[in-house]
């Protein structure tokens, strides 16, 4: 099959959906099936040539819009300003607040539009047997839904859309119908568990064109370990070949040492849908000789704040590449999970934490949190969650009480499980709907079929 993926970005900071569907197609071109690509760049997301290299091709086109935006919002000075102060500037700013209107407001009808006229353009040169928009953003797929091609045409979503908790009545019933028209264009419109099933507002037919799959991101691989060495079942003491350590080395630059057991979080925060709060006030309560180390950004204020108070307990290493992002989660004693106030979101880095096999501190903000299913069958987590919050419109203060032991149930499973790890034939096992050869291949399978 000659199979096309449509794309928000091919960069080397692409988000996570461009990086599952990414390793999805890597599969299929093992399956001797021809993989291209379609997508834009400006320039913050020029085009990955090694990603690139690996496909059979890849079309790319600028849209300026987006060139205008980031200018302004992928700047520190702006990731720093309040809230007050980015209205003063959009305000004054009458064609970047045009743009963020149109982005934010009305669905980035010029990206939609140009990614119509692209897929159109690039037919008319060549065929393909399947078309396969990714989201986010949906507009790629509602672009794709409007395109007058003749392929196949299959949506990966892995986001939540009409059912997005941040969309307002008003604009819910438009959102609603660029969801059915996608829906209704599309022979298949594959969808990560916990978004597929929170979609009881759609049609029994539309529904019918639904296919969950799990979040695919567990590898096939054998890690070095000392398998003489279990204390549990299933669980192994991790060997220094894994950590990278090197004990007669005097390198600093490691995270782990003996006295100290290092904590690693991975990812962007948000004031709204993931903020670090309760994970710092957490950490403020441990001992001394637990450190937090923070890879990504954003909530910069709370964090700043809580440097504050845990000095050289709170390392900041800001982003990294994806390739020293593996080495700090290798390195770390215990992973933490932050998870969304929103039941139909999850960080996908989660995956990556049970594919290492290293302890998982899962802290959620929301009972019905969607990260459950995953952690409840790993072996060595720890869920950590606010009362009977049930959603992200819910602001019950936790008290300290509550706060003291939190730290306390963290304190007694770092003690357990730091410098162990579960075994990866067990994951493999746990976690066979996560493999992402298993996921390409059922696909593979629906477009065949």
């Amino acid at each position: 099959m000659k199979l096309l993926l449509v794309l928000d970005n091919l960069s080397s900071s692409c988000g996570a959906n461009v990086g599952i569907v990414y390793e999805l197609a890597k599969t299929w071109m093992e399956r001797g099936h021809e993989v291209f690509c379609l997508t834009r760049e400006d320039k913050y997301h020029e085009i990955d040539q090694q990603k690139a290299g690996a496909l059979h091709m890849v079309w790319s086109f600028r849209v300026t819009e987006d060139d205008i935006l980031n200018t302004v919002t992928k700047s520190n000075k702006w990731i720093r300003l309040s809230a007050a102060g980015k209205a003063v500037y959009e305000l004054t700013h009458p064609i970047f607040l045009l743009k963020m209107i149109n982005k934010k407001f009305l669905e980035s009808s010029e990206i939609r539009n140009e990614y119509k006229k692209q897929i159109e353009k690039l037919f008319k040169k060549k065929t393909f047997d399947a078309v396969i928009a990714v989201t986010e953003p949906f507009y790629i797929a509602d672009a794709l839904a409007s395109a007058n091609i003749d392929a196949d045409k299959y949506v990966i979503m892995m986001d939540p859309y009409t059912n997005n908790p941040s969309t307002t009545n008003r604009t819910r019933n438009k959102k609603l119908a660029k969801e059915q028209r996608v829906f209704e264009s599309a022979r298949n419109v594959f969808t990560l568990d916990f978004v597929g099933n929170d979609m009881d507002y759609l049609s029994e037919k539309l529904l019918g064109k639904r296919v969950n799959f799990c979040v695919p991101k567990v590898q096939k691989y054998k890690l070095v370990r000392n398998t003489n060495s279990a204390t549990e079942e299933n669980v192994s003491e991790i060997t220094n070949v894994y950590n990278n350590i090197d004990e007669d080395s005097n390198n600093d630059t490691s995270l782990t040492s003996s006295a100290n057991i290092d904590f690693v979080y991975v990812g962007q925060l948000y004031e709204d849908i993931r903020n670090p709060e309760l994970m710092l006030k957490i950490f403020s309560r441990l001992p001394d000789n637990y450190i937090l180390h923070l890879y990504g950004g954003g909530c910069e204020q709370i964090v700043d704040k809580y440097k504050e108070i845990l000095g050289d307990r709170l390392v900041i290493h800001g982003w990294v590449s994806s390739e020293e992002s593996a080495i700090a989660q290798q390195n770390a004693h215990i992973l933490i999970n932050m998870n969304n106030s929103i039941k139909n979101m999850l960080p996908s880095k989660l995956i990556e934490y049970i594919n290492t096999g290293k302890p998982i501190l899962n802290i959620c903000q929301i009972q019905d949190c969607p990260s459950l299913p995953y952690v409840q069958k790993y072996p060595m987590a720890v869920n950590v969650m606010p009362g009977d919050r049930t959603s992200s419109m819910e602001t019950t203060e936790i008290n300290e009480a509550k706060l003291d032991a939190m730290a306390q149930e963290v304190k007694s499973f770092a003690e357990k499980y730091q410098g162990k790890m579960v075994e990866h034939d067990v994951i493999e096992n746990l976690y066979s709907d996560c493999i992402s050869e298993n996921v390409a291949d059922m696909m593979l399978k629906c477009m065949k079929d």
